[in-house]
Order: structure tokens, then sequence, then C-alpha cells
């Protein structure tokens, strides 16, 4: 009985000493070369400030060791990409919370979307195409956690009766998804997967419409969300949100510096509050696939 009393009494203690932490860390991931600690550090240091706490901003090398370091309790406050927030969820479910995401407006150029898309040397014009070529194109896709140049291409691929696309194309990783448009521009892919605002901005800035084309997309993936850890004392989340729905007023360069770390923010005109259910619509799009679901684990 008293073991049982004493295991109790350290386990409140533990989850007091965790609720009335000194430092709350602030962390994200990288992407390509970018940590995207400036993007974050100017935040963290407003939430200082305005909170009477203090924030350290944090960068994991991969969005697999964010997970694992929120897993293990090291993280507090994150952002996260859809799909690792989809496979933190998935396999710890209930251990973050979802706590905002960013409005894009109505004037934005491009929502948050993945595109398809093929050389025009190829012929190919349209998705069912794929599904008559014998030889095995080249299919170039940005990287395993990416979710607008991997997980979606391969989730359009999938609702149009290309289930396993690693057994019917060449599929490599180009890394980011400039190099995957160049690559697919320059003849050395076929066909590519990779984020809509890509698009735009090669349109913008080289004859895209010249040599490719888009033959697939998908326009609605909910941004990933900034989580906070179900431990946190719940006074310390309701003061960071409150903070974080005011920062494109009370501070809009600090709001802009963090949307710059990230393509699909850089349009954003606010944070707004989010729940778990509002990504149930995109889950649906795995269907009984589960080897989309081990892509991204």
């Amino acid at each position: 009985m008293k073991k049982t009393i004493i295991l109790l009494l350290l386990v409140i203690l533990s989850a007091c000493l965790f609720s009335q932490k000194k430092e709350v860390v602030f962390a994200t991931y990288t992407y390509a070369t970018s940590n995207r600690l400036q993007n974050i550090t100017p935040l963290a240091e407003y939430l200082s400030k305005k909170s009477g706490l203090s924030f350290k901003a944090v960068s994991y090398p991969t969005v697999q060791a964010l997970i694992n370091a929120i897993k293990n309790d090291s993280v507090d406050i994150a952002m996260m990409n859809t799909s690792g927030y989809l496979v933190l969820q998935r396999s710890y479910p209930g251990k973050v919370l979802p706590l905002v995401n960013l409005d894009m407006g109505n004037d934005s150029t491009t929502n948050y979307g993945g595109c398809l898309i093929a050389g025009k040397q190829t012929g190919i014009s349209a998705i069912a195409d794929l599904l008559k070529t014998q030889s095995k194109l080249s299919f170039a896709l940005v990287n395993s956690s990416s979710t607008s140049g991997n997980l979606v291409p391969r989730l359009i691929l999938n609702s149009n009766h290309i289930s396993e696309p690693n057994s019917k194309f060449d599929v490599h990783y180009a890394g980011t998804h400039k190099k995957v448009v160049d690559e697919v521009l320059a003849g050395k892919a076929a066909i590519g997967g990779c984020g809509c605002a890509e698009i735009d901005s090669a349109k913008k800035n080289v004859e895209f419409d010249k040599r490719a084309i888009v033959i697939g997309q998908f326009n609605n993936i909910p941004l990933g969300p900034v989580v906070y850890n179900s431990k946190l004392n719940e006074s310390i989340s309701r003061k960071i949100l409150k903070i974080l729905l005011e920062l494109h007023k009370s501070d809009s360069a600090v709001f802009q510096s963090f949307c710059n770390g990230w393509t699909e923010f850089r349009q954003a005109k606010n944070f707004r509050m989010v729940k778990d259910k509002d990504y149930d619509e995109f889950r649906a799009m795995f269907g009984n696939n589960q080897s989309l679901w081990k892509l991204i684990e």
C-alpha cells in the first residue's frame, strides 16, 4: 500500500514539474538545408516576452526525429507538417493536441496542394495515359516525409487506380520541390510530384508551360498544425493560443518571419484555431491502402 502511495505521489510530482517548466521548448523540423530556426526563433522570443515564460527554439533534422522528441516529452510546442502530424496521431494518439494552423484568406495564389506533372516530350497529357504505359517511367518525388511532394501525389495516383507506383515507375527522391520541377523540365524525370506552389513559381520564372504539363492536383490539403504536448499545463496552452491568434496584428513582422519558413505559409493572413477532426477528410483519402501509411511512418 505504501509503495502504491509513493508511486502515485511521484507521478503527481512529475506532472506538476512538467506543468511548471521553467523553459518551454518550441520545435520544428529541417527542410533541405533550412533548419527554420531563423523563422521560429523570433516567435519564441516574442512568446517569452508576452507570456512571462521562457521559450527555447529547437529544430530537429527530420520529421521523424521531431516525432521521437515529442514522444519522449522533449518538446512542448511544435510546428508539424501535415503528414508528420497524421503519423504522430496514428502512432501516439492523444500525445499532442492541435492548437492552430494558418488561414490563407481568399486571395492566395494557390491553396496548399500537391501536383503531378509530366514532361511534354513524354506525350503524357493525363493520368489515364500512365495506366497505358508499358515502360517504367522515371518518377521524381521530393522526399519521404513531404506531404505535398510525396504523400499527395501518391494519394492522387491511388484514387486513379495506381496503388503501388513504386512497382509501376522508377521512383526516386529529388530532395526539394524545385529539383522535382527542374528534373521534369530537363527531361531527367518523365513525371514528378511536388507542391503546386512550386509550379506557380516555375510558371513565373521559367517556361514551364512549354516543357511540362500538370496532369493531376489536389488543392485542399489541411495545413500542418502547431501542436502542444497534452501534458502541458492548460493555462500555458491557453496563453500561447491567445498570443498566436493576435500575432498578425500585434507583431506582423514576427508573424511574417514565421510564415516565410514554409512555402505554403507565405501568403497566410493569420493563425486560426484547428481541431483534430479537421484532418478527418484528408485521412479518408488513404482508404484501405496501408502501404501509403507505411511510406510516411
